[in-house]
Formats: structure tokens, sequence, C-alpha cells
């Protein structure tokens, strides 16, 4: 499917039409407040991740492909509001367009995390899609992980471009918005190589 293709998809996707984005982690049973308004400013300025983690996402995207990848990923606030990334957790592969994880995966992850390493974002690919949050994307980002803990990323990886390197491109991303005043988009993170 194009790039194209899928854009439109995403677009009927917000308009309500049976067509729905899968690219992404269908989270279930969201944790969403209340009779609460919901406002999210990046609170992110930077991460900064491990070159061998990258390598890994790059050749488990890589391998996965045309399915999707998808894991979460573990670090530290070294700085306020900067992030080291230096634990990823491959979860599951998906089909073309969609990709899962379940509570079991959160649990595992937990438990190999050390120290005073957190689940502080989730990570998967966009084989051949491109660099962006889907509308699938930012709810995931929303109720899944920034509404828990507002310094937490996505991170996308589109391993059909990879650089002279041999990494794939990659992106980090915070949602931004507030319900009911403005949509919910996302802005890109500053990310560093260690």
């Amino acid at each position: 499917m194009s790039k194209e293709r899928k854009q439109e998809e995403l677009s009927k996707e917000e308009t309500g039409s049976e067509i729905k984005d899968n690219m992404n982690p269908q989270i279930e049973n969201l944790d969403e407040p209340e009779d609460s308004t919901i406002s999210l400013t990046s609170k992110v300025k930077s991460v900064t991740i491990l070159g061998n983690l990258l390598d890994d996402m790059t050749e488990y995207a890589h391998k996965a492909m045309p399915r999707e990848a998808i894991g979460l990923l573990g670090g530290t606030e070294f700085r306020p509001s900067e992030l080291k990334v230096s634990k990823i957790l491959f979860v599951t592969e998906g089909d073309e367009v969609s990709v899962s994880f379940s509570d079991e995966d959160f649990n595992s992850f937990q438990e190999i995390l050390e120290g005073d390493l957190y689940c502080c974002g989730w990570w998967h690919s966009h084989p051949g899609y491109g660099l962006f949050l889907s509308q699938t994307d930012i709810t995931t980002q929303i109720y899944s992980f920034q509404l828990h803990n507002d310094i937490s990323v996505a991170l996308v990886v589109e391993p059909t471009s990879i650089g002279a390197n041999g990494r794939a491109a990659f992106q980090f991303y915070q949602v931004v918005g507030e319900e009911g005043k403005t949509p919910f988009t996302y802005k890109e993170i500053a990310s560093y190589i260690q």
C-alpha cells in the first residue's frame, strides 16, 4: 500500500468511515479519565538512545517486513526533561498494517528493568509509510503512556529507509493539544545517539 493510500485511509478514519488505521497497537480498556479535560504539552526536550539499541531495532524491524514490529522503551530521566533510552523490549510482530501488545508484555518488561530504569514509552515500525504518528498512534501515546507519565515518548522506526550507518530512519514524538480546544497532534523530539 502506498504512503498516499495510507494517509487517505487515516483521513477517512478521522471522519468516522469504516476504514480504520491499524498500523499500531490496538490498546483495549484505555483508561480515559471521566469528566476531565486532557491538556498535553511536550515535556521532553530531547532523547538520547544507545546506538546498539537502534541497530537491534533496525534488524528486528527489517526482518519483520512487510509486517510491523513493536516494543517498549526503558530508560531514565537523566536531566530535567531529557530522557536516556538504554533498554528495549521486542514485543511482537504484527501484520502489514497492525501490531499489538498486551498487559503481559508490560508486566514482563517491568520485571527486566533494573535500578532506576522505567518504561518511558514505546516504539514501532512503519515499513514503507514514513515517520509520523497516525491517529491510532496518537491515541495510544495519550492513554497508554503520556497520561500516566508526561515524559514518555513514542518512537517510530522506518526500516525501508536505511542510512549510511546501517540504521533505520527514526523519530521520537510527544502528543500535544487540549481536548475540545485544539486537536491532538504530535511534536518531534530532538534525539541523540550514544
